[in-house]
């Protein structure tokens, strides 16, 4: 998810069960809840798909979730101590307290990371796998709203049960597009074959952009990917417009040269619907090979993840 979303789950976390345990319980949790995003310098450091490759990756998995609390604690308690020689006053923070939210805060990350699309690797380093969750777009207005309600409603003095009720809908609120996504996802698949699409092995089932009640749909086969739309207001709920993205030779010679490329073998490291077509051919025999992944149109919102173009000498 975004560093808003994240930031917020943290804040509401604090507001309803850690505040009461420890000064600091608010800026632990906030910290936490973003700590595994240290990989965002890669940003700086890598080519745009080197990026790609490495974030949500070492920093998501076991061993730095094990690890990231105790950096954060660390940090906390450093910042208890020279806020307490400037106010002596000020009750110190507790350290086992501050530990325990920061375990909270951290592996609160990866669980709203995993709800979407962009894909997680929870095993990094032990497995470079992903999982994909396919619930809530990566930026959800809807979301913010029920988090900030809750926020607000601490800050205006709001009775603690009232202020957790409604912590607890918006907390339940991604479990929720959990479920309908998963349903949506069987819904899709048999729309599929009723379409007359063969060999269906799994639907990808995205949230709309500002409307959870609708989802972007890729039919998976074996040849390639099929796009549709899933509705739940509508009839048909799901319509699948004929636009099929071919998977492509992969055992062509100047695809498997394309393959080398340091770019390349970023970009498939992330790419979860992969494809590749030959976009041209020069008269000295040279190939432009097109690389992308069926999640992101090429030229679409996304940018640069739908995709890249290199070129290769004649084979």
């Amino acid at each position: 998810m975004d560093p808003i979303t994240h930031t917020m789950v943290g804040a509401v976390l604090a507001r309803t069960v850690g505040d009461r345990r420890t000064p600091l319980a608010g800026a632990t949790l906030m910290l936490a809840a973003n700590a595994p995003d240290i990989d965002i310098y890669s940003a700086w450091t890598e080519t745009s798909f080197g990026s790609i490759a490495f974030r949500r990756g070492w920093t998501h998995g076991p061993i730095a979730l094990a690890l990231l609390p105790f950096a954060v604690t660390l940090l906390v308690l450093g910042y208890d101590r020279l806020r307490r020689q400037r106010s002596p006053e000020r009750a110190a923070a507790d350290p086992r307290w501050v530990l325990a939210l920061a375990t909270l805060g951290v592996i609160s990350h990866p669980a709203l990371d995993w709800l979407n699309t962009y894909g997680i690797r929870l095993l990094m380093p032990l497995s470079p796998r992903w999982f994909y969750g396919d619930a809530v777009f990566i930026i959800d207005p809807y979301w913010w709203a029920l988090l900030a309600i809750t926020l607000v409603l601490a800050r205006r003095g709001a009775s603690a049960l009232v202020v957790r009720r409604v912590a607890l809908v918006a907390l339940a609120y991604p479990l929720t597009m959990v479920v309908v996504g998963k349903f949506g996802e069987r819904i899709a698949a048999d729309a599929a074959r009723e379409a007359g699409i063969a060999g269906v092995r799994e639907v990808m089932y995205q949230p709309a952009m500002g409307n959870p009640l609708a989802a972007q749909l890729v039919a998976v086969t074996d040849a390639g990917y099929h796009y549709g739309r899933l509705a739940w207001w509508a009839s048909p709920r799901v319509r699948y417009d004929g636009t099929v993205i071919a998977r492509g030779d992969w055992t062509d010679p100047r695809v498997q040269a394309a393959m080398r490329d340091p770019e390349v073998r970023d970009y498939l490291v992330w790419s979860r619907f992969p494809w590749v077509q030959i976009e041209a051919t020069a008269a000295d025999g040279s190939a432009a090979v097109g690389f992308g992944d069926a999640r992101f149109p090429r030229g679409g919102l996304a940018g640069g993840l739908g995709g890249l173009s290199v070129t290769v000498p004649p084979q």
